[in-house]
Order: structure tokens, then sequence, then C-alpha cells
């Protein structure tokens, strides 16, 4: 990288970091294929993440006032991949640190949680290759992406704090972050509810009209001919059968957060 590409990178983060003109930067300079994939059109999730990938890029020698610091704490928030000790740490956590790191730590522990739900819904989907399995696993495995991904961007955020007491921009990180009111969760909870009774009547009626070429249920089998009548029937089934999937996860994981 030239000193012209890093001055690029550096001018970049000391403005108002306009979040279009940073994912072209990362593009340019960035090896990092998959992040490149993620980034674009996604600000309220990744602009944090984005402006410490290129921070990454610009090469770096030692500050003397981090060599000269005392050893920092063990840190509170581990890596992804750690089970039950992690979620011990959470709660054991020290109740002085700044509010955006309690607030990191607090969502590490919500998404972790979230994650291990969807986790638990894929192993419940049957290990054949039906397209409605496959779809639901598509979904869920995505949902389990994403989830990740904040948890990095979470860790990451939190190991700056730890390795160089750097707060992180708490506007940036939270976006749009606001303590919902329990309340508010339940309501959000029972609408989810009625979308998937509703789905679950609609995906009823689908599979009659599949089997019985009626609405209702029929003393007598008289399936639909194949063309595209039926394409389109069975199409409409398993965008059902996969929302169904992910509206139940989602419910699984507010109950969980109640």
């Amino acid at each position: 990288m030239t000193q012209n590409d890093t001055d690029a990178i550096t001018s970049w983060l000391n403005s108002d970091r306009d979040y279009n003109a940073g994912v072209a930067l990362f593009d340019k300079y960035s090896r990092n294929h998959a992040l490149k994939r993620i980034f674009p059109r996604k600000e309220a999730r990744f602009a944090f993440k984005l402006a410490y990938e290129l921070e990454k890029l610009i090469p770096s020698s030692p500050r003397p006032e981090l060599l000269e610091s005392a050893a920092p704490k063990p840190s509170g928030l581990k890596p992804v991949a750690t089970g039950s000790a992690y979620l011990d740490a959470i709660k054991n956590d020290d109740p002085n640190l700044p509010k955006v790191i309690r607030q990191i730590i607090s969502e590490y522990s919500t998404v972790y949680n979230q994650r291990s739900i969807l986790h638990n819904s894929l192993k419940k989907i049957a290990p054949d290759n039906r397209p409605d399995n496959v779809e639901s696993r598509r979904i869920i495995v995505e949902q389990i992406s994403e989830l990740s991904d904040r948890m990095e961007e979470l860790y990451e955020a939190h190991q700056l704090w730890i390795k160089e007491k750097t707060l992180p921009d708490e506007n940036r990180l939270f976006p749009a972050k606001k303590l919902i009111p329990v309340q508010t969760e339940v309501n959000a909870i029972n609408d989810l509810m009625k979308r998937r009774m509703n789905l679950m009547k609609s995906l009823s009626k689908d599979n009659n009209l599949l089997t019985f070429g009626s609405t209702t249920k029929q003393p007598a089998v008289n399936e639909m001919r194949d063309g595209p009548k039926r394409n389109a029937l069975e199409k409409r089934i398993l965008k059902k059968k996969a929302e169904i999937t992910t509206l139940s996860a989602q419910i699984d994981g507010l109950n969980k957060v109640l």
C-alpha cells in the first residue's frame, strides 16, 4: 500500500465517515472478499466494523504509551466459539465498566443465545433434501451467519477496549439501539404468533388444494394436475413453510430474551 493509499484511508477516518465512500475504499484496498460482499447497503449494522477494518489496513508502528501501559484486565468477552464459560463470565462482569462496554457485553450475550436457538432449530429440520427443508436450512443458515457477523463486530470493539482502552463510538456501534419495554416485546411476540398462525391456516388450505382440489379436505383424493398452476402452488407452499420456520425462530429468540 502506497503512502497515498494510506492517506486516503486516514482522511476518511478523520472525516464524517461517509459509509458509501468507506465501502468504496475497502473494496479497492482490501483482499477480504467476504466482507466486500456484506458491507454494501448495510450501514446500520456495519458502520463501526467498516471503520475498524479500514483502520487495520493502515501500516502502524507501536505506540509508546501502549508499550508502557500496565497489563489489561482479563476480558469479560470471549471469542465467538466459546460456550458456557463465556456466559458465566458475563454474569460476573464488573458493573463499573463504561456504559458502552457493558452494552456490548449485554448484546453479545443476547445474540449468542439467539444464535444457539437457531442452531437448535436447524438440527430439528429433517436431513433429507426436500425443497422445503433445503429452503428452511438456507434461511436459518443466513440468519446464523448474520448473528455471527454481529458477534464478531461486538467482540472486536470490546478487544479495542481491552487492549488499547479505546472506547468505540456508541452511535456508530449501536446506531438505532434503544431499550425496548417488556410490553413492547410481548406485543411483538403476539404479532409474530398471529402471523405464524395465519400462515399455518393458509398453508393448510394450499395443501388441501394440492391434494383434494379444494381448500377443505374431501372424502377422496383429487390431486392437482401437473402444470404451471401446480408449480406456482408448490412454490407458494415452499415459501410459506420457510417463513413459518423463520417466525418460529424469531418467537423463540424473543421468549428467550424475556
